[in-house]
């Protein structure tokens, strides 16, 4: 039987209401039998705590019903971000294998030329990157979910760290350097950091802006020093952009905004969920501004500086 999800959530919906509903009606008809009862009424009023009894267990019926049905509907659109991510990862997995498998084929040709083969070797790298990125994210995201996210914190150069991060996504994606700038104010910014877990998040908000954006991309990844002596970072774009009403949704896990615009584009939702997580492990909160469709997104963070020069142990 094929998943529906628009009638999967619709059908929860309605049976809660209309169970509330009968609920309501059913406390009403008591309550209007009992007035127009004279005799009744004042066997029941003789017995206030009865009326009370069943006035407070109509009202428990009713919240537990309202709570089933928030709950069942929570349940079911996570169902549904599992399913379309079932099927992001088919197609992770299926698109950059089906290449590596032509790749190989055609390198089996002995009259290939050799620029041909060059060509092929880079095409076969740049898919086995794309499984290491993709698989990277689901592992940490597993991590993440257990809290089994350990840091390795360490004085770092924040333009080391940078620099590793674009130089994996303008290889990935072929860009120019126009279309990815990098600000780093001053150039010698240090702080105390997992510089693993922090490469990890540029590489997604890059990933991601660059993926949501047309090209040429123009994409900026700025650095500098707030006024409370923190490090203030930000990713922008002038891509698709985010819909108001879906702000608050996209660092759940598997989230996607539901809009063939994304939908054309591939993902796991899974990229700002790991990276969210991420920052607030590293001490701050990652937060996103979009003026709506078609308008660009800036992702920002803020992490603590070094309050202290690290101590060096000699043994």
């Amino acid at each position: 039987m094929a998943f529906d999800p628009a009638r999967s959530i619709t059908v929860p919906i309605v049976m809660g209401v209309a169970t509330v509903a009968l609920s309501i009606a059913l406390l009403v008809g008591w309550i209007l039998v009992i007035v127009r009862n004279v005799e009744l009424t004042q066997r029941v009023w003789a017995n206030s705590w009865l009326m009370a009894g069943g006035v407070v267990s109509f009202a428990a019926i009713m919240a537990v019903l309202v709570l089933f049905s928030v709950f069942l509907t929570r349940e079911i659109r996570q169902s549904q971000r599992q399913v379309r991510f079932i099927d992001s990862v088919t197609h992770e997995l299926k698109s950059p294998l089906a290449s590596l498998r032509l790749c190989v084929e055609t390198l089996a040709r002995r009259d290939l030329e050799r620029d041909r083969q060059r060509e092929m070797l880079r095409m076969m790298l740049d898919d086995i990157d794309r499984l290491g990125a993709f698989i990277d994210d689901i592992l940490e995201a597993s991590r993440i979910r257990h809290g089994r996210s350990d840091l390795a914190v360490k004085r770092v150069a924040f333009d080391e760290v940078a620099a590793r991060a674009v130089r994996h996504v303008r290889t990935r994606y072929q860009l120019e350097d126009p279309e990815l700038q990098v600000s780093i104010q001053p150039p010698t910014l240090e702080l105390d950091t997992d510089p693993t877990s922090l490469e990890v998040v540029l590489r997604n908000l890059l990933d991601n802006a660059v993926k949501y954006s047309d090209r040429p991309a123009m994409v900026h990844l700025s650095a500098r020093l707030s006024g409370n002596d923190r490090l203030h970072i930000e990713v922008a774009d002038q891509g698709i952009g985010i819909p108001a009403e879906h702000i608050s949704q996209i660092f759940e896990r598997f989230y996607r905004v539901p809009e063939e615009d994304v939908a054309s584009r591939r993902g796991t939702g899974l990229g700002l969920y790991v990276a969210s997580s991420l920052v607030r492990n590293l001490g701050g909160q990652l937060q996103v501004a979009s003026a709506g469709s078609g308008l660009g997104t800036t992702m920002r963070f803020e992490l603590p500086r070094p309050t202290e020069t690290p101590s060096t142990d000699h043994d």
